[in-house]
């Protein structure tokens, strides 16, 4: 139909107010069916006759139409971002879920959920039309000498909503991808949304360009440039052509068919890949730095040249003695210039709690991510089970992870959320609703189980992902201060499920701030100091190495009449006189005295303590080894004298 003719003879038509009247034009032309093709005036004139039914549209109704089909991929985007900006989708995905899963069932649920979005739409403007306008039956005269059969917005909406899945086709796998480059939910979903709708009228626009422009090769650099910019531009031509009452074989859109499906399964192949770690990891190798392992503790040393030793290529390793197994892990971030790891690199065996510490900032947490898969090193590697934890396809399944900060899984109970994590972790239907039993009743979540998350405490919480964490169970546990929060009585709980893991030949990697906690149930601990170890070796170990002396408690008898004045003062002078030894006074009381004395043996300090006991009214005295506690505050002194 040729647009400008019919226009025409449209108004010739009204002003003599003669239907037979006309003007006879002949127009020769050829269809075409892509538009990297020889262009044509008559594929030219179609594009437009669909366009100027539009028009009819324009402005109000067809924005407020856009508006309303494209807020359909706000919902979608927020919640994709919401689910990784909370670390619910890498908690998934640590479980087990593999990239390829979770992007195809989004896909088609997504895709049902906009089929039944576009019906309700049309459905709404079918009844609102109706109810306003009557039914669609009568034309005026205007309308009557156009011979667009759907020229009226009625039928033009009623055959063009049908076709808008089309247009879902390419935009949600689109839409995912864009949502890699935003952390928070509202404003990437808005922006993600605006973006679309310039899109949409970018590729409406795009034919009529395309057919203006005579040079064959700007036609196919414009159509390929807004192939990538625009995915939506062949679902645009294709609802063009069926309106325009063209057929596949008459113009041979089956092309860009082709083209589109071709987009959709690139577009999720790419989302596959990022999620996977694959890309990340070819990237990542091309990052290299030097590092002088001469600075480092002798015990530090000696595990890194035992782990380069006996696993050059821990994926060939048959025997897995070690679970865990950390290379040479290198985290950067090049836009604030912190190095977050430098150069880790140690080993966890089967059966071992290894306890990794450190203050806030040393890298302790960037280390887990890492691990885990939710960042990706900028050099170096790990391996759990021999397998690379970047190629998380295959390694995921061994590992269970606990993360310092509280997962948003609100919308479930706590109920739901470990029969979630079960069937993911790929465990029998038959054996799923035991172990959830079990594992309610070890962490004392059995007066939750129907409650939702959000309405939980921070304890519960924190029981609820050491709970997940454990479901399987794992090869190798990673808990990020898994006991914050929770009351005494649980939390000694939680430590004897950990010592009974560790029995069951479980690989625990633990970080807490409580130094009892650490010692009660780890086998080796780390301190980490600026992205590397410090120190490393068993809790004795460490305070024979680097404890510095005792420390002495000693109380006062309390039925003497001058405590208050000279009795504790009395002892401390008395133990400062003590030129041999060095005495700190770190604490005195009313009736109590605590000292940390140096070069000095437990003998030594006993025999001291006994000759005098009566002469100095002492009722009791504690010695005990520098405590774990006095070792880590040690390491801490370190960092502030570096940053001096």
């Amino acid at each position: 139909h040729e647009v400008f003719s019919l226009t025409s003879n449209i108004f010739y038509k009204y002003i003599l107010n003669d239907t037979s009247a006309s003007i006879q034009t002949t127009l020769i032309y050829e269809n075409i069916g892509n538009f990297t093709a020889k262009p044509s005036v008559g594929a030219l004139m179609n594009l437009l006759s669909i366009a100027s039914c539009f028009l009819k549209l324009l402005p109000t109704s067809l924005i407020l139409d856009v508006f309303l089909f494209y807020i359909l991929f706000f919902y979608t985007t927020v919640f994709l971002i919401s689910e990784r900006k909370d670390s619910f989708l890498s908690l998934l995905t640590i479980s087990g879920l593999h990239p390829a899963s979770y992007w195809l069932f989004s896909y088609l649920f997504d895709l049902i959920i906009s089929i039944i979005w576009f019906c309700y739409l049309l459905a709404v403007y079918c009844i609102t039309n109706i109810a306003v306008n009557g039914l669609p039956n009568k034309k005026s005269q205007l309308e009557t000498m156009i011979p667009l059969e759907f020229a009226s917005p009625w039928n033009l909406r009623v055959q063009y909503y049908p076709l808008t899945i089309l247009i879902a086709l390419p935009t949600l796998p689109f839409a995912y991808l864009l949502t890699k480059f935003f952390k928070s939910d509202i404003l990437g979903g808005i922006t993600i949304c605006f973006l679309l709708i310039i899109l949409h009228f970018i590729s409406i626009i795009i034919p009529v360009v395309t057919m203006i422009v005579q040079s064959t090769f700007v036609q196919k650099l414009l159509y390929w440039l807004f192939n990538i910019i625009s995915p939506s531009i062949n679902a645009h031509v294709i609802i063009t052509y069926i309106l325009a009452r063209k057929t596949i074989g008459d113009d041979t859109i089956g092309w860009n068919g082709v083209i589109l499906v071709l987009h959709v399964l690139l577009l999720l192949f790419v989302l596959i890949i990022i999620d996977s770690g694959l890309l990340q990891f070819s990237l990542s190798c091309l990052y290299k730095s030097n590092f002088d392992e001469n600075k480092l503790d002798d015990d530090v040393l000696a595990e890194r040249h035992r782990v380069l030793r006996y696993h050059k290529n821990p994926s060939e390793d048959k025997e897995h003695v070690d679970h865990l197994i950390v290379k040479n892990l290198v985290k950067y971030y090049p836009i604030r210039k912190v190095l977050a790891v430098n150069h880790l690199t140690f080993a966890a065996q089967r059966g071992e709690a290894f306890g990794l510490l450190g203050y806030n900032g040393a890298g302790k947490t960037t280390t887990f991510r890492v691990l885990v898969g939710d960042l990706m090193s900028t050099q170096g590697s790990a391996y759990i089970d021999g397998q690379n934890v970047h190629l998380r396809i295959r390694s995921t399944r061994h590992l269970g992870y606990c993360p310092q900060d509280n997962c948003s899984m609100d919308f479930l109970t706590v109920q739901d959320s470990l029969y979630l994590l079960a069937r993911i972790r790929g465990i029998e239907s038959s054996r799923i609703k035991s172990i959830v039993e079990k594992m309610s009743s070890l962490f004392i979540l059995d007066p939750f189980l129907h409650n939702y998350i959000h309405e939980l405490s921070g304890g519960t919480k924190r029981r609820l992902h050491t709970a997940i964490a454990l479901i399987g169970p794992p090869l190798v546990v990673i808990l990020d201060e898994p006991t914050t929060g929770v009351d005494p009585n649980a939390r000694q709980q939680m430590q004897e499920i950990f010592l009974n893991a560790v029995k069951a030949k479980l690989t625990i990697i633990l970080t807490s701030h409580s130094m009892d906690e650490c010692e009660r149930v780890c086998n080796r601990l780390g301190i980490m100091v600026n992205g590397q170890l410090a120190c490393l070796g068993t809790i004795q170990h460490l305070k024979s190495k680097f404890g510095h002396g005792y420390t002495v408690e000693i109380k006062i008898r309390s039925n003497i009449d001058d405590i208050n004045a000279t009795a504790i003062k009395n002892v401390q002078a008395f133990l400062l006189s003590q030129k041999q030894y060095h005495v700190e006074v770190k604490e005195t009381t009313y009736s109590t005295g605590l000292f940390q004395i140096e070069r000095s043996t437990p003998a030594e300090l006993f025999q001291l303590l006994e000759e005098n006991k009566q002469r100095l009214n002492i009722e009791t005295y504690t010695i005990s080894q520098t405590t774990l506690e006095q070792i880590f505050l040690s390491f801490g002194k370190q960092i502030h004298a570096t940053t001096q």
